[in-house]
């Protein structure tokens, strides 16, 4: 397993992208209503997460969970893969353009969001899009590094640690993911090495 998933790399560099989301949210309210606005800060922040959102498709590659998947061996083979690449590959596996996120801070309130919907459609998502037009023309393109794209940058990057089997076992290991009202029933203490069997048979996400 990647040291990236193994360590909780991936897992604390979106905690980190979260404080700094967080921060954001003194000077503009986590509102839909200012899902347009956007800053330097903002775009600055968006680039961090697309980036960190590609590393992190392109280290889920060399996952062992994945080498049953013949459409993830011939990925591997890219010296150079692009989100087009990701997104065939990778939506049959874990189902992405359903997940579907709730996004609230404070005292207020974003809604749903589903950051790759538009895979369903063979599309990449929008947020994606102004992503890399902000990182190839930074200052012409600085008005698309915007609240909701920076949202739906940070919840693709969430929803990924939470399917992908390397970072899951992480987060299952240290207790953030767990088996919801099942181990209120059991009539022993339940532990995450009691969960993780469960978890690891997911039927989405590997």
């Amino acid at each position: 397993m990647s040291s990236v998933f193994q360590r909780g790399m991936s897992w604390h560099t979106y905690l980190n992208l979260e404080r700094d989301l967080i921060d954001v949210t003194r000077y503009v309210a986590l509102d839909k209503n200012h899902g347009g606005v956007w800053s330097e800060r903002i775009a600055q922040l968006l680039l961090l997460t697309g980036s960190t959102v590609d590393s992190f498709f392109s280290e889920m590659r060399m996952s062992p969970c994945l080498d049953q998947f013949e459409s993830v061996i011939d990925l591997r083979q890219k010296p150079e893969a692009y989100i087009g690449d990701y997104r065939r590959v990778y939506e049959p596996i874990y189902q992405l353009s359903g997940v579907e996120l709730a996004v609230r801070y404070g005292l207020s309130e974003y809604g749903a969001i589903r950051p790759f919907l538009s895979f369903a459609c063979y599309n990449n998502p929008e947020w994606w899009i102004d992503y890399n037009d902000v990182k190839h023309e930074f200052f012409q393109n600085m008005h698309k590094g915007t609240l909701d794209n920076l949202v739906h940058a940070l919840g693709a990057l969430f929803a990924l640690n939470v399917l992908h089997m390397d970072s899951k076992e992480y987060l299952a290991n240290i207790g953030l993911i767990r088996m919801g009202n099942l181990d209120t029933k059991l009539d022993y203490e339940w532990s995450m090495r009691n969960l993780w069997p469960y978890l690891k048979d997911s039927f989405i996400g590997c």
